[in-house]
């Protein structure tokens, strides 16, 4: 790309058969069978936990011990990666100075070409206390901040010093008009950047500023730490001008290792609940701004080590903390909320204090008061905090909302309890000593949205969606987008399954897979895409791939996209390569006799939208950005299980673009990268082979609404009431 006419700043972070499925529509035999042992021993582990912390010694566990262990770890052996990895310490960890956006960096209506190298690496480290192998950009966790302006060129050499994964990085709510090749997403974009190989990313901000993040895309990579923080500021931005901002991470933490967690998850059984398959694996903490302090006497109950008297990995309380912030009283603030999850949602807080909610992904919006919002995984939202509060320190609360995630999951995270489901920081007041006990009061720390859909409730109150969808009022007025031409017209629906022995998540009667050593972009060269698309279409990919049509002859008309979940979960769902409108919404199936509530006058845009239980949402985008699109459920798990479709926007441009704009070089390497003999699967081969049809004989799902929904035993989490399955709803 020229970049003749554009400024040039440079910055080298370099060393800074199917059947109805058992897990969602019915309670599984051997879990049934249990459920009475089980309630017994959760309210029996729950009191022991409650009497541990009752008698909790003040100091620290430092570390992990094992008598009988005279082996050192064996990094190699437990998750397949090098031994003799380097310590990063968590005082180097974390770049403070990023995360408080306090790096000079100017507005400007100026173009300038904005350019970093990220060197990947694994190390071990110990966010929590906790050590753990990682994979880290520059040596930083979140990894460096990328700041930039409207209108700036992004380029980013990017060299994968791994052992023994590929890897990529997708820009997360960065529209990449006219650059699909550089989406970063791996068998869809591009292949995998193999060991001992580089590959640069180069990309235009084209009319969008705000809130947005990049991570890897290969697997369940990010989980182990490739993310960071993209903040692309718009002098014309119309958010009101506040004295300081701030990014504020909030997430999910595991201690095993991603590949080795997915492997399990996608096999019949996992390490976690033995006999049952697609159970999702429960994180053993939850992290804000990439610290919290996690309690070294629990085991994992999720992936229980198995040392073979080697010395566990260490544990030191002390090398934790906590993430404080610094505020100046009479000052107000931009908090820059992201959920870097790979399964939960967060509703986040701060004690005694509003937030104004002034950007969604990006979207400017009309501000809203309230105490709290609910950010889904993938989910950005500025926020702006007044310090109008008397001199002292404020919890902020990223809330995990337990009634959402746990029934659905047959066992307990030990770690997770520990955690009273929360991880807090600190606001603390200029003037207030840093280390002084929080004064204020706990307000709403969860989420009210979507309350009534929750059957799960009724002792906790508490919602599983997104705010009203009508809600937020986009300042940049835009009507919904014309769809009268019906050529762009698609109708999905997902549901959990079992297929041959395994469980996965079919959307429409595909199961996704990622291609092997090749890329959805390089298959679409030299097809012929003049048939009708449909929803049913894999095209010549492969069985394992729906690929959505949005057809040349559709050209800059709407798009609308419907949307019905067949679960009796949330989903978040991620579109790549646009933001969409909201437009309609409502309680079950689209058009089988379930109300639709329309807003077409100014809908909320946005590129990730929580799908509620068993209900349908319609989006509507323009066909204005020729590609191949992921759009996908962002739980990563979930999209390793095959919650995952392509839209081919304009297939003859697309091939057009890549044939007369795309670097020739650029494109040779690409292609190249498949080839390669690298592992581009992160751990995720499974004892799964792909379908595609379902068979005509098969069974048809019922969904599971409200009035099905099995019956519940109250047990006690920890000092919190929760009810549990235990019976099999009728279908």
């Amino acid at each position: 790309m020229s970049t003749q006419g554009i400024g040039v700043v440079h910055q080298d972070d370099s060393d800074s058969d199917h059947v109805s499925n058992p897990k969602r529509w019915s309670i599984s035999s051997h879990v049934r069978a249990g459920l009475t042992v089980l309630a017994v021993i959760v309210i029996f582990s729950g009191l022991l936990t409650a009497g541990f912390w009752l008698g909790k010694s003040s100091s620290p566990i430092l570390t992990v011990s094992c008598p009988d262990c005279d082996v050192p770890f064996n990094y190699n052996a437990f998750y397949g990666i090098p031994n003799n990895l380097s310590v990063i310490s968590p005082n180097d960890l974390v770049n403070a100075t990023e995360l408080e956006l306090k790096t000079g960096f100017i507005p400007s209506s100026t173009p300038q070409l904005r350019e970093y190298t990220f060197n990947i690496t694994q190390a071990l480290a110990a966010p929590d206390g906790f050590q753990k192998p990682m994979i880290l950009v520059n040596n930083q966790f979140p990894g460096p901040l990328i700041e930039a302006n409207t209108g700036d060129t992004i380029r980013v050499h990017v060299n994968n010093f791994m052992s023994n994964w590929s890897t990529t990085i997708h820009w997360h709510g960065i529209d990449q008009k006219n650059t699909t090749w550089m989406d970063g997403v791996a068998a869809v974009s591009q292949c995998g950047i193999p060991p001992g190989q580089s590959f640069t990313y180069e990309f235009t901000l084209v009319d969008q500023r705000g809130t947005f993040w990049y991570h890897s895309h290969l697997s369940v990579q990010y989980t182990d730490g490739l993310f960071g923080p993209l903040i692309i500021h718009d002098p014309s931005e119309m958010i009101e001008k506040v004295d300081e901002e701030r990014i504020v991470f909030m997430g999910d933490w595991y201690h095993t290792y991603g590949s080795v967690l997915v492997a399990s998850y996608l096999n019949p059984a996992s390490v976690w609940v033995n006999g049952e398959s697609g159970v999702e694996p429960v994180a053993d903490n939850l992290l804000m701004n990439g610290r919290n302090i996690y309690n070294c006497s629990v085991t994992s109950t999720t992936f229980p080590p198995d040392h073979d008297n080697q010395t566990p990995p260490t544990c030191d309380e002390s090398q934790g903390g906590q993430y404080t912030t610094t505020v100046e009283q009479g000052k107000a603030y931009r908090l820059r909320l992201i959920n870097h999850s790979t399964f939960f949602s967060f509703w986040f807080s701060i004690d005694n204090h509003t937030l104004e909610i002034v950007e969604i992904d990006g979207v400017e919006v009309a501000p809203i008061p309230f105490r709290g919002v609910n950010v889904n995984i993938g989910q950005r939202y500025s926020v702006i905090v007044r310090a109008n509060q008397t001199v002292g320190n404020y919890y902020m609360r990223a809330t995990f909302p337990t009634s959402c995630f746990l029934p659905f999951v047959p066992y307990n995270s030990s770690g997770l309890d520990s955690t009273d489901y929360q991880v807090m920081g600190v606001l603390n007041y200029q003037g207030a000593d840093p280390g002084a006990s929080p004064i204020g009061t706990r307000g709403n720390t969860s989420n009210p949205f979507g309350v009534e859909d929750n059957p799960y409730s009724s002792l906790v109150y508490e919602g599983c969606n997104d705010m009203p969808f009508d809600m937020p009022v986009p300042l940049r007025t835009i009507p919904a987008y014309d769809v009268s031409s019906g050529l762009n017209m698609h109708y999905l629906e997902y549901e959990f399954r079992q297929s041959q022995n395994v469980n996965r998540i079919f959307v429409n009667r595909t199961s996704w897979a990622p291609l092997e050593n090749n890329a959805s972009l390089w298959k679409t060269i030299g097809q012929d895409f003049s048939g009708s698309g449909g929803g049913y279409n894999s095209w010549s990919y492969s069985l394992n791939q729906q690929v959505l049509l949005l057809s040349d002859a559709g050209r800059d008309k709407g798009v609308q996209v419907v949307l019905n979940s067949l679960d009796a979960m949330e989903h978040p769902w991620h579109l790549h390569g646009h933001e969409f409108q909201i437009v309609g919404w409502g309680e079950g199936m689209y058009g089988q006799g379930s109300a639709t509530t329309w807003n077409l006058d100014n809908p909320m845009r946005r590129d990730t939208v929580t799908v509620p239980a068993s209900s349908h949402v319609i989006l509507r985008f323009l066909a204005d950005n020729p590609g191949m699109w992921a759009f996908h459920c962002h739980v990563a798990w979930h999209m390793e299980g095959g919650m995952f479709v392509q839209f081919l926007e304009r297939p003859n441009d697309l091939m057009n673009m890549v044939q007369t704009q795309m670097d020739p070089d650029l494109k040779t390497q690409s292609m190249q990268f498949c080839y390669k003999s690298a592992d581009q699967s992160f751990g995720t081969q499974a004892q799964w082979e792909p379908e595609d049809l379902i068979p005509s004989d098969s069974a048809t799902v019922a969904r599971r609404s409200a009035g099905s929904l099995p019956s519940t035993k109250v047990v006690v989490r920890r000092g919190h009431t929760m009810r549990v399955p235990v019976a099999t709803p009728s279908l």
